[in-house]
């Protein structure tokens, strides 16, 4: 259901209500630098959206759902071409995507985990001092990935995590040519009102408003024997991706 708030955000708004807009949807996990591609891709004049909005897609009311928080927050264009959002988690997958312009991006298994685990510090939820439901969490929404890249027959724009910052200006170029943007993407981005915290990277990182690479968090220890388990998972979505 939709609260009357969000009701009445969409009855003020005809033409973004009316409107029919394409999908852009980033597959990917948690920790994989999708926050911060998230913000470049919303900060374009030609794409609404930037955080992931924990909404089903295979809900039948989910684009009118991602309107109303939009427009909530004053991020809704109506000139807008695009409605983004990402998902980390298996249960918000869409049935289908046929209607979707289809990012997939993926992190090295050792970084991803270390990175899970930091977080878990930070805002003291479930992942903290846990590697075992890193791991597991990990190899399944790469699992997840594989299979929905191998069952399914679309075009993808398939990025590794490290590329987004080694090769900054290679990705978005690739990605503004997907996507076919009028306005190419910029590494730098303005924060929105929902940047960081519980929806999307909660450290400082995210708010130093450009790509940036970071360092890998060495107090956070992950047993070698969960790493190369992962890495197998790790380099079948990476050739599923490349093959399709």
């Amino acid at each position: 259901m939709i609260n009357l708030k969000k009701l009445s955000a969409l009855v003020q708004s005809p033409k973004v209500l009316l409107k029919k807009y394409e999908s852009i949807i980033l597959l990917s996990h948690m920790r994989a630098r999708s926050s911060v591609l998230s913000h470049v891709l919303g900060n374009n004049n030609e794409i609404a959206g930037y955080y992931e909005q924990h909404l089903d897609h295979k809900d039948k009311f989910f684009n009118i759902k991602v309107k109303a928080n939009l427009l909530l927050e004053g991020n809704f264009p109506p000139e807008n071409t695009y409605i983004y959002d990402k998902v980390l988690h298996d249960r918000f997958d869409p049935r289908s995507f046929k209607e979707y312009k289809v990012i997939v991006l993926i992190r090295d298994p050792r970084a991803t985990l270390k990175s899970i685990l930091s977080m878990g510090s930070i805002n003291n939820s479930i992942w903290q001092d846990d590697p075992y439901r890193a791991f597991a969490y990990y190899c399944q929404r790469l699992q997840s990935i594989t299979d929905i890249v191998g069952k399914n027959n679309f075009d993808i724009f398939f990025i590794e995590s490290d590329d987004l910052v080694d090769k900054t200006d290679d990705i978005l170029d690739g990605i503004s040519a997907f996507l076919e943007l009028d306005y190419p993407l910029s590494s730098h981005y303005k924060s929105f009102g929902k940047t960081g915290g519980v929806y999307g990277d909660p450290s400082d990182n995210i708010k130093l408003g450009s790509i940036v690479k970071t360092e890998i968090n060495t107090a956070e220890v992950v047993p070698d024997e969960l790493v190369e388990i992962a890495k197998y998972y790790y380099e079948r979505c990476k050739n599923a991706c490349l093959k399709s």
